[in-house]
């Protein structure tokens, strides 16, 4: 007697046919590495625009230093366009430190930025940061909490 050859059932061969090929999303300290990239690039090429969808969520809250609470990304976009309008020439981030649960992560890191102010001396500015990010319907991380300080006195 000839043995029968087990077949798959249709909905199980997609199943695992969709597991094998759907892309994974990365870690959350992959991803906010990749952030702190595309937030470098933007804010160097002066793109608030670019740097504020790419990096933000719609409802984030940017808590700079000696100012208000700057909330959603319309806002943030033309308080960081300000920042770059009045001089910013580079900015460089080091997250040094990651974690996440769930949809929220945290980066905690160092900033280096320097500003030519027209008709004024120029500065350089370091500090530190903490970004809450949370994951996105879309699988995508984004900040939703940032806030920033200076090491320097008087800034």
């Amino acid at each position: 007697m000839a043995k029968k050859k087990a077949t798959r059932s249709p909905k199980k061969a997609r199943t695992k046919a969709a597991k094998r090929t759907a892309p994974k999303a990365p870690a959350a300290a992959d991803a906010i590495l990749q952030l702190d990239q595309e937030f470098m690039t933007a804010a160097n090429a002066r793109n608030a625009a670019t740097l504020v969808k790419a990096f933000y969520a719609p409802d984030a809250v940017l808590m700079p230093p000696n100012h208000g609470a700057v909330e959603g990304r319309a806002k943030i976009q033309e308080f960081l366009q300000g920042l770059m309008d009045s001089g910013l020439t580079s900015i460089k981030l080091e997250t040094t430190s990651v974690a996440s649960a769930g949809d929220l992560a945290y980066g905690r890191g160092r900033y280096t930025l320097a500003l030519s102010p027209s008709g004024g001396d120029p500065v350089q500015d370091v500090g530190k940061y903490i970004v809450v990010y949370r994951r996105q319907p879309n699988g995508t991380w984004r900040a939703v909490s940032d806030i920033f300080n200076s090491d320097e006195p008087g800034h």
